[in-house]
């Protein structure tokens, strides 16, 4: 998958002639978690370099699901003829994290520095 020069649509390439794409990516990535559990928080921390605060979407259900999917977007170089070799993510990610107990929807904090998202929430 890749994007136009000013990195607004999709567009589907294949290689050409002797050119090669070396980005082997899935559909759909699953981004790196950690999951910490107290008496009374659960904090859990994801990995997602590259991702913009406002391509972000976390959804809490009743049963303490929660769900975290966005999307990453790479700028291709406006002049770029070929693209040699791309190896760094870019497209869709999600992830689903079931929470052992029912958690209070209303005292969910975030936290978005750095490519890492800390959610905290009351049990």
């Amino acid at each position: 998958m890749y994007y136009d020069k000013k990195g607004r649509n999709e567009i589907q390439r294949k290689p050409q002639g002797n050119q090669r794409s070396n980005n082997k990516q899935k559909d759909v990535r699953t981004p790196r978690a950690d999951l910490f559990e107290t008496n009374d928080h659960y904090y859990i921390r994801l990995s997602l370099p590259g991702v913009k605060k406002e391509n972000l979407n976390i959804v809490i259900d009743e049963k303490g699901m929660l769900e975290i999917k966005g999307r990453v977007f790479t700028n291709i170089p406006e002049h770029t003829k070929n693209i040699i070799q791309q190896e760094i993510y870019q497209g869709p990610f999600y992830r689903k994290i079931r929470l052992n107990s029912r958690v209070d929807k209303q005292s969910i904090k975030f936290n978005y520095n750095n490519g890492i998202l800390e959610i905290y929430i009351k049990k």
